[in-house]
C-alpha cells in the first residue's frame, strides 16, 4: 500500500492529481489545531509571532505535527543561504567529501564554485551533486549510525532556532544534536523509510522546508498500510512526536508551483515578498541562491541522539 502510493505521486506519466493531498493551513476535518505555549523572541530567528503560528496534528497519525510557514520572508532567505554557504563546509561532512581528506579546504568551496560557473546548464548540473550534508554527530550512512569520534559542534544559531520551535510546541527538554540537510533537485524522490539511529527515538524530530513544494507521505509501522499525503510549500515544519516518530515516510515527489493546483498557493511568494534582506548576504549572492532554490528543495531535518542525561553514545552505538 506504501508504495503504490509512492510510485502514484512519483509518476510523470500520468501525472498524479493532487485531490488527496492535505495542504498545511487549509481547512480538513484530519487537521485538527494544537494549542501552543506563547513566547517571546521569535522575531530574531526570523520567525513571525508564535500568536501567528498555525499547528496542526493529523488525526490519523497521531503525534505528527505540521506547523504551516511560520517564518519571515527575511527568515526564509537567511535559513536558505546558510544552508547552502555554511552547511556544507568543513568539518562537516557531505555525499561529495573524502572520508580521508581532513584539510579545511575539503568543502569550503562548494558554494563560491558553483556562482563561478557562468552557464545556467552547467551550473544545475553542478548543484545536483550536492545531496546532503551533516550536522553535529556525523552519521554514518553506510552503517546508519552515529559515531562518538565524529561529533562535530552543532551550529549555534540553528540549535536555537529548533529549541526556541520545540519549546513553543511543549518539548523544553529537547536537545538538538544532529542534523542532516538533504538537497532535492526537482524530480528527485526520497524512498519510504524509519528513523531508528537514535538512542533516544522517543524524542520528536523537527524537519523544516525550504525552495520548491514536495509531497510527503506518512504511513504506519508496516509499508502495508495506505499513507497520507501533505504538500510542504517553503516554511513548513513537520515535527514526528510519539508514536508517528516509527511510521513510515518518504518523499515521492519534487515538484515546481506550475505543476500544482492554483489554490494550493505559490512557495516563492513566502519568501519574495521584501527586499530588505542586505544584512546577512549582499544582493549578488541572494541572486545566485534564488536560481538555485528555483529548481531545487532544501530539507533541514534535526534529531536529538542521546537520551536525557546520556553523555556520550552507548559501546554499541559506535563503530
Amino acid at each position: 500500500m506504501f508504495q503504490t502510493s509512492f510510485k502514484y505521486y512519483k509518476s510523470r506519466n500520468p501525472v498524479p492529481t493532487f485531490e488527496d493531498v492535505f495542504v498545511i493551513g487549509m481547512k480538513h476535518p484530519n487537521l485538527q489545531p494544537v494549542q501552543l505555549n506563547h513566547i517571546d523572541g521569535g522575531n530574531i530567528l526570523g520567525l513571525h509571532p508564535t500568536t501567528e503560528w498555525k499547528v496542526y496534528e493529523l488525526s490519523t497519525r497521531p503525534g505528527l505535527l505540521v506547523l504551516a510557514n511560520p517564518f519571515t520572508c527575511e527568515g526564509q532567505r537567511y535559513w536558505m543561504m546558510r544552508s547552502l554557504v555554511n552547511y556544507p563546509m568543513y568539518p562537516n561532512t557531505t555525499n561529495r567529501s573524502n572520508v580521508n581528506q581532513s584539510s579545511r579546504d575539503a568543502e569550503c568551496s562548494w558554494w563560491e564554485m558553483l556562482r563561478s560557473i557562468p552557464h545556467l546548464t552547467e551550473r544545475r548540473k553542478y548543484a545536483k551533486q550536492l545531496r546532503w550534508a551533516t550536522l553535529g554527530y556525523q552519521y554514518d550512512w553506510t552503517n546508519k549510525v552515529y559515531d562518538e569520534a565524529r561529533k562535530e559542534p552543532f551550529p549555534s544559531e540553528l540549535g536555537a532556532l529548533v529549541r526556541y520551535v520545540a519549546t513553543v510546541l511543549g518539548y523544553d527538554r529537547f536537545s538538538p544534536e544532529a542534523a542532516i540537510v538533504n538537497y532535492y533537485p526537482i524530480g528527485s524522490t526520497l524512498a519510504g523509510h524509519t528513523d531508528h539511529s537514535e538512542d533516544d527515538q522517543n524524542a520528536p524530530l523537527f524537519s523544516f522546508s525550504f525552495g520548491q513544494p514536495a509531497v510527503f507521505l506518512i504511513g504506519g509501522t508496516t509499508r502495508d498500510e495506505e499513507p497520507d499525503a501533505i504538500l510542504l510549500r517553503s516554511g513548513d515544519i513537520v515535527i514526528m512526536t510519539g508514536a508517528s516518530r516509527q511510521c513510515y515516510h518518504a518523499v515521492p515527489r519534487i515538484c515546481t508551483d506550475s505543476e500544482l493546483p492554483e489554490e494550493m498557493g505559490h512557495s516563492a511568494e513566502r519568501w519574495e515578498k521584501t527586499d530588505s534582506f542586505k544584512e546577512h548576504c549582499t544582493d549578488e549572492s541572494w541572486n545566485d541562491a534564488q536560481q538555485y532554490i528555483q529548481y531545487s528543495r532544501i530539507n533541514i531535518n534535526v534529531r536529538q541522539v542521546l537520551r536525557e542525561n546520556q553523555l556520550t553514545l552507548q559501546p554499541s552505538r559506535l563503530i
